[in-house]
């Protein structure tokens, strides 16, 4: 059986892992808030030690040791890493990063497997990868929908901020595995050529596939980020990061409005106001001007 877009293979995995996050949902949904975050815990710990044992637990990878594929090589990987440390101690504004993004990423991955489009359904690899997206995409909704986490709205414009940190913190984890010699296919002499090469989120360059989003991104960014014409050489991150904070933030906004209405309000309350004062400012400086000789 094979896995393309619409197959029986596809929809399978989908509702597995739709039906893996749904359940727990209402076998805890009633229990104390101890054991719901016992769960959410233990749920984003399994996940953590599949992820740093690969070698151990599937075929595929007995005796390669560790690698780059045990680190945050990629942003689904960083979220798998982080999740346990952000349940446990993370601030409002970690949680709702956590929420948002391992959310998103965990479940793109599902329904937009291209890495396995064509390929068997029955291999390890598949197994891995579904299951560990499922459990990311489980861990970062399962605080809000238990009622352990609230989204607040006024996080909204931070969101994209630590977005490019976790960005910046996944390229200096993939230089330096290309420096310990730990990642196949690259060179140290050549480090921004190998770090093109992996392209982490694509942070270093765009797709080849990109089509009509690199126009998006060409007009919304300054062209000094793009490189020239001849070499175009891109801005490692910097390329898009106007247009990409742009959208989280515009998704944020209305997230955030939508679940987190007493901060809405409070916010467009504070606009009003904010208003307000400057209307009557200029109001009292133009009065001010007219009463002079």
């Amino acid at each position: 059986m094979l896995i393309n877009y619409g197959s029986f293979a596809y929809f399978m995995y989908i509702i597995l892992s739709l039906a893996l996050c749904v359940g727990l949902y209402f076998l805890f949904r009633k229990k104390s808030d101890f054991v719901k975050k016992i769960l959410v815990l233990s749920v984003a710990s399994i996940n953590l030690l599949q992820h740093l044992m690969k070698p151990i637990i599937y075929p595929q990878y007995f005796g390669t040791g560790f690698s780059y594929l045990e680190s945050a090589y990629n942003m689904c990987a960083f979220l798998i890493i982080i999740s346990p440390f952000v349940i446990l101690f993370g601030s409002s504004l970690m949680r709702d990063f956590l929420t948002y993004l391992g959310t998103t990423a965990g479940m793109i991955a599902i329904i937009v497997p291209y890495w396995f489009i064509g390929q068997s359904a029955f291999q390890w690899e598949a197994y891995r990868f579904y299951l560990c997206h499922s459990l990311l995409f489980a861990s970062s909704i399962l605080p809000c929908l238990l009622g352990l986490h609230k989204i607040k709205f006024r996080n909204f414009y931070k969101i994209g901020f630590v977005f490019f940190l976790a960005l910046i913190m996944i390229l200096f984890n993939d230089t330096v595995f290309v420096a310990l010699g730990l990642y196949p296919e690259t060179d140290i002499n050549d480090l921004f050529a190998s770090l093109s090469l992996i392209n982490p989120c694509w942070c270093m360059h765009p797709p080849a596939n990109f089509g009509w989003l690199s126009n998006i991104i060409s007009a919304l960014s300054p062209s000094a980020f793009l490189g020239n014409a001849e070499g175009k050489i891109y801005i490692p991150i910097l390329w898009y990061a106007i247009p990409m904070y742009i959208l989280i933030t515009l998704i944020t906004f209305a997230l955030g409005a939508i679940f987190d209405r007493d901060g809405f309000d409070a916010f467009i309350s504070y606009l009003k106001n904010a208003f307000s004062r400057i209307k009557a400012f200029f109001k009292e400086k133009f009065k001010k001007e007219n009463k002079q000789p």
